[in-house]
């Protein structure tokens, strides 16, 4: 028998679940939702879940990470309810959950903590910068000389281990709460199903966010997707291709490494600018009826982070030296809290697990598809030897 934990509700409203409780089950989010079939009440399922406060089984479905939050259950809620709203809220939620380090709680529950990881961060930046910094060089842009690639990519190397294996972590934590729950499951995953899987499913849903095709606003998914195509070719730019993009060499305008920044630039501050204005006008789409603060601190970073590396590199084009080395600092000041905060604990990190969300749902779907075949090759040899 389930207990109700009345206290969830505080917690998920805090994670942005404003107008759950309005709920009377009605189903109109389920009839509108394009997710819901037979087998499967969607979201409604998680909205009584949630209003029963039962977070194991929440943590242990992949459900709030198969929606994209296209606003169509929100839209046509008669409580306004924002059932769209709790999915985000549980995907937030969730994220907590599988944080080993304890910092997601902290970056989603305190807005001081917000405030202070990211000051601490960018003051430690730019220390690090004062000290380690090469020459400075006024009577000409030297860029590779005030920030010698050499460091920069061993701080780069640095933080993607450190992220990377932080984010690993938590995705492995994932799958056990959503395939294995916790040593529940007792079906055992052939390597060659792990393997079919993960080819089928990962790549595309990665690269194509291909789930939103099922969602009314394309234009939504459009964005989605520029954004993180932008923001790709951006850490490609500055991880693998830093000695080349990173450098005193002037090159063309039509130069390939130009234009890819270029690229990632329009593509990052068209996206960033469209979810911006979106939320500051409060326009009708459900998506931006409510806004947590951390999808706030998100588009400021990056659309600072997208400006100073326009200006960094406006500012080296102009001939301006102490121009370029002081927005380069300030860049990198930026860019730091960013990737320290949001890859692996925030809202970055959903762009992972979204992907390994569907495939740990196939999985999981084949380890209660021989659950259910063992139970009845179970009771049928019983039949048998009664």
């Amino acid at each position: 028998m389930e207990r109700v934990n009345a206290e969830f509700l505080k917690k998920i409203k805090t994670l942005g679940a404003f107008d759950i409780n309005a709920c009377f089950s009605c189903g109109n989010c389920t009839a509108i939702c394009p997710l819901s079939d037979e087998k499967n009440s969607f979201p409604r399922k998680m909205i009584r879940y949630s209003l029963l406060g039962l977070e194991e089984k929440i943590i242990t479905s992949p459900d709030p990470w198969l929606c994209y939050y296209c606003g169509e259950c929100t839209e046509t809620c008669p409580r306004e309810a924002d059932p769209g709203g709790l999915m985000m809220a549980l995907r937030r939620f969730a994220t907590t959950k599988y944080d080993f380090t304890g910092i997601s709680p902290l970056i989603y529950l305190s807005k001081t903590f917000k405030f202070i990881a990211t000051l601490v961060l960018m003051l430690l930046t730019v220390a690090l910068v004062y000290f380690l910094h090469g020459p400075i060089i006024t009577s000409e842009v030297k860029l590779a000389t005030f920030a010698p690639v050499h460091i920069t990519e061993i701080g780069d190397l640095v933080i993607l281990f450190l992220l990377g294996s932080i984010l690993l972590i938590n995705i492995y934590r994932m799958y056990r709460f959503i395939v294995l729950q916790e040593g529940k499951s007792r079906a055992k995953i052939p390597l060659k199903v792990y393997i079919k899987e993960f080819i089928n499913i990962l790549p595309l849903n990665f690269f194509t966010q291909l789930k939103f095709k099922f969602c009314e606003n394309k234009k939504y998914w459009i964005t989605h997707l520029i954004i993180v195509y932008g923001y790709g070719m951006a850490f490609i730019l500055v991880v693998f291709l830093l000695r080349w993009f990173q450098t005193d060499e002037f090159y063309p305008f039509m130069h390939p490494i130009r234009i890819l920044g270029y690229f990632s630039a329009i593509a990052l501050l068209y996206g960033v600018a469209y979810m911006s204005i979106g939320r500051i006008k409060h326009r009708k789409e459900p998506v931006w009826k409510f806004s947590h603060s951390t999808d706030w601190m998100f588009l400021i970073l990056l659309f600072l982070t997208t400006l100073t590396g326009l200006l960094v590199d406006v500012f080296k084009y102009l001939h301006l030296p102490m121009a370029t080395y002081i927005t380069y600092t300030i860049h990198l000041a930026v860019v730091t809290p960013l990737l320290v905060l949001e890859v692996p604990f925030a809202k970055w990190s959903h762009l992972a697990y979204r992907p390994f969300a569907i495939y740990f749902a196939r999985l999981k779907e084949y380890t209660e598809k021989v659950g259910s075949s063992e139970v009845s090759t179970a009771s049928k040899s019983k039949e048998a030897e009664m």
